[in-house]
């Protein structure tokens, strides 16, 4: 018997929209993190991240797309803030430019630290409503919740998104640290979520190559606290600026063994001020000592806590090693150590700067020396197998981390007992479905990357990037063709303007090669039975260039193509009074 047509609606007009689950950026690449979940009239969106581009592109960093976000922005509901480290925070200024977000849901030292960003991009201050583990969020499809996890930034959190289509978990960036230096991670809530049953988890992938647990915090505080009772002459201590926990560790030895702290770097003076001011660096004020103060001092029991731990030209430590910092000189006898680990594709340029602070005399320590200098803020093998232990996820949804990291961290669920069918290796933009429990690929959203500096909030596409780094590498070649549109004929002569391509005295064949084959080409499309636009002129001028250049050059320059429109009438007047000028100055 058929079901009557209203009963039909009625049905389908009760039935629970589907929930989505995507990554917008983060997945194949280490940085730029935002996942989203969605259901009905909802987005929720957690985290919005910046990576920092390749030093030979000239762009502040790459964000994701918010095109999607931006065409659905009456249903977002939220933001929520896993922890403050730039690869989730960096975009936040971007985000709120693009698209107004009702609720920010962040940690103190995360809100902090974006209050600050917004502040210096000119953007009107967001509320946020500041989260910690007990924090609860009730919406028409979801409950969410948190739990803490160690990582090396306080206020670090996994979030639990629960709907009447399933329960997930993402865990946000973590490690176990057994003995940490701030709040413990919620083994418990966390296996309690395993007991219930969770179907799909996200989790951090970065370390997925990396066999053994990642060292305590604890133990970093004891190397520390060795270095700095033996070492001889000023110490520099070059750290990540959003590793709280390891600047606020070197400030506890500094205290410890009666020495004077200077704090070197923008980002890390930022960073060091919001944390001493909500009481997460709780260190005497007469410890801390400013830039300006310690050109006078002649003192040698004074750290110094500095930005550059991957090499950067501009940071602090490649300006001590380059003997070009205003107001810090290192010395024979002084000690620099790189509490941190080289990232990759950045080995070449720290071993660059070692070698240059060893020239000059300096005693370099870095984690080959003392293994326990660094502790890594992300869960090796071993701790990724204990969260799938404590989780117990039905399907698996790596995050975080370049394509091979996503894949280990893959293989690892399924030795835990995850289903290899249910396990899902995505690209940014690619969206889960989940219906009833049942979890399955789905479509895709925009999701390019796009590229900002300090002046632009929107960014740049990927088109344009690659445009800007081909002209950089190839040069620039302008056409100018001054047209009739009326008659459909050229008034003058082509012109052409070249910047480092190749030189106009030496190349006039080639020149006059381009005018003849472009004069030639938009003879041939005026004759066409194609629709003559504009736009249409343009592409052939450029086409023509790209040919003529790369078949007498092979060469690839960009081609601008400018089409001037004017009459005959128009130009034969504006010849004879340029003709007048060139009398008068005769």
């Amino acid at each position: 018997m058929k079901k009557d047509k209203n009963i039909i609606q009625i049905e389908e007009k009760n039935k629970i929209p589907p929930l989505f689950v995507y990554a917008l950026g983060g997945l194949g690449e280490v940085g730029k993190n935002m996942y989203v979940f969605e259901q009905g009239t909802e987005i929720w969106i957690v985290d919005s991240g910046i990576k920092f581009a390749s030093e030979t592109i000239s762009v502040e960093g790459i964000i994701p797309s918010f095109e999607y976000l931006e065409k659905n922005k009456k249903r977002i509901k939220g933001l929520i803030i896993t922890h403050g480290h730039e690869d989730h925070i960096g975009s936040v200024p971007h985000l709120l430019n693009s698209v107004d977000i009702p609720n920010i849901y962040a940690g103190k030292i995360a809100a902090g630290l974006i209050w600050n960003k917004v502040r210096e991009r000119g953007i009107k201050r967001p509320k946020i409503n500041i989260i910690n583990n007990k924090y609860s969020i009730k919406t028409l499809n979801f409950e969410i919740e948190f739990f803490n996890v160690n990582h090396s930034i306080p206020d670090c959190y996994g979030v639990v998104f629960k709907s009447k289509h399933g329960v997930v978990v993402t865990t946000g960036d973590f490690k176990f640290d057994f003995t940490p230096v701030g709040a413990r991670a919620d083994l418990n809530k966390m296996a309690a979520l395993g007991q219930k049953g969770v179907d799909l988890m996200l989790s951090d992938s970065t370390n997925a190559g990396v066999e053994k647990f990642s060292n305590s915090e604890m133990d970093v505080r004891e190397a520390l606290d060795d270095l700095f009772s033996t070492s001889t002459g000023r110490i520099v201590v070059a750290t990540f600026a959003s590793n709280v926990y390891r600047v606020r560790e070197i400030v506890s030895s500094a205290v410890k063994n009666k020495k004077k702290v200077v704090i070197n770097g923008y980002s890390m003076d930022k960073v060091v001020d919001i944390a001493r001011r909500i009481k997460y660096i709780n260190a005497p004020d007469d410890i801390f000592m400013d830039l300006k103060e310690f050109k006078k001092y002649s003192g040698d029991d004074v750290v110094i806590i500095s930005t550059g731990t991957q090499g950067e030209l501009n940071a602090g430590i490649s300006k001590m090693a380059n003997g070009k910092h205003k107001e810090i000189k290192l010395k024979h006898n002084d000690t620099v150590i790189f509490a941190s680990s080289a990232i990759p594709g950045n080995y070449e340029a720290v071993e660059k700067i070692s070698n240059k602070l060893v020239k000059i005399g300096v005693n370099v320590i870095d984690n080959k020396k003392v293994p326990k200098i660094h502790a890594s803020g992300h869960g090796g093998k071993q701790e990724q197998l204990l969260m799938f232990n404590l989780i117990r996820p039905r399907y698996f949804f790596p995050v975080h981390g370049e394509t091979a990291m996503q894949v280990r961290h893959g293989q690892t669920a399924i030795k835990t007992g995850v289903n290899q069918k249910n396990v899902f290796i995505l690209s940014n933009g690619q969206r889960l479905k989940m219906e009833n429990g049942e979890v399955r690929k789905w479509d895709s959203v925009p999701a390019e990357d796009i590229y900002v500096d300090d002046t632009n909030l929107k960014g740049q596409s990927n088109k344009i990037i690659a445009n800007r780094d081909k002209m950089s590498q190839n040069g620039i070649v302008t056409i100018t063709v001054a047209i009739d549109s009326q008659k459909n004929e050229i008034i003058l002569e082509p012109k052409i303007e070249i910047i480092g391509v190749f030189h106009k005295s030496s190349n006039k064949d080639v020149l006059e090669k381009i005018k003849q084959e472009v004069k030639k080409d938009l003879q041939n499309y005026w004759s066409s039975d194609d629709k003559i636009t504009f736009k249409g002129l343009k592409e052939v001028i450029r086409t023509t260039g790209e040919r003529v250049i790369f078949d007498t050059r092979k060469l690839s320059p960009i081609i601008v193509s400018i089409v001037l429109n004017y009459s005959q009438e128009i130009m034969n007047n504006f010849i004879k009074e340029r003709n007048k000028e060139k009398n008068k100055e005769e």
